[in-house]
């Protein structure tokens, strides 16, 4: 429970400092809570799980390690998925026809079948290859200066 906690305390502290008017109230209220899970967390036999320091209740490094390996695996996971999922859409947007645009109006939106086609295309050339083929083509706004 308290590795959970701190997950959301994680992500709802970048949050806040990044989104502050929706989430700063929240992140506080889960660093509250964090809190006040620490100050218990030997009582239900968590006695690795803290250790004090200056004169507060803290997550052990050993726990605080195990759950940064955790979301370390949850960011490389995310962010792999998400660039299938944006390149997909790119590429789909690209190239879609006018009769996909009827039936993505007709379904409310949804993308057609043939979206999973592209994101399976990305998913293979990033088991592949990583990142190491994806380029950044510059367009020149101006000529040259000579």
């Amino acid at each position: 429970m308290i590795k959970v906690v701190d997950a959301g305390s994680f992500v709802y502290g970048i949050l806040g400092d990044n989104i502050e008017d929706i989430y700063k109230k929240q992140s506080k209220t889960i660093d509250q809570l964090r809190e006040y899970l620490l100050g218990y967390a030997t009582d239900f036999g968590m006695i690795n799980a803290t250790e004090k320091f200056m004169g507060q209740t803290i997550m052990s490094e050993d726990f605080s390690e195990e759950l940064q390996e955790a979301i370390d695996d949850y960011d490389d996971i995310t962010f792999w998925f998400e660039l299938e999922m944006r390149l997909g859409k790119r590429d789909f947007e690209r190239t879609v026809t006018e009769v996909e645009k009827r039936e993505m109006a007709r379904d409310h939106g949804i993308y057609p079948k043939r979206i999973h086609a592209l994101y399976e295309q990305w998913n293979k050339e990033f088991e592949g290859h990583g990142i190491e083929r994806l380029e950044i083509r510059k367009q020149e706004l101006l000529p040259p200066s000579i």
